[in-house]
């Protein structure tokens, strides 16, 4: 399986609120920065925001480009999602995957309010 295929893998489990299935394709160390928020620094952190957060549903998404570059993968589009109080959430957002040995080392999520 390929890097690429992997991340295809992994987008769709976003798509599906599939915590369990994102983190098994990371590393035990794994980063994931979302940029102007906060840092999750390793698996089980990752896991517990995946558990805390799992009122929030995906009702949309659309990916613009999955690009490839060994093992970079770049993936930005557009998300709706629900929130556990109903609300939606309308982004855009860019998302940087960093691979080692076939597993994600750090994901770095850029994350743009719609407007309007």
């Amino acid at each position: 399986m390929t890097n690429k295929e992997i991340i295809a893998q992994v987008i769709e489990a976003f798509d599906n609120s599939d915590g369990a299935t994102i983190t098994s394709h990371m590393t035990d160390d794994v980063e994931w920065h979302m940029l102007g928020d906060q840092v999750y620094s390793g698996i089980e952190t990752v896991k517990k925001f995946f558990n805390d957060n799992q009122d929030m549903k995906v009702t949309s998404s659309l990916k613009n480009h999955i690009i490839a570059d060994g093992d970079t993968i770049v993936v930005n589009g557009e998300i709706t999602c629900t929130i556990s109080n109903g609300d939606l959430c309308n982004m855009y957002y860019c998302d940087i995957y960093e691979l080692e040995n076939f597993r994600i080392k750090k994901l770095t999520s850029y994350i743009v309010d719609k407007k309007g």
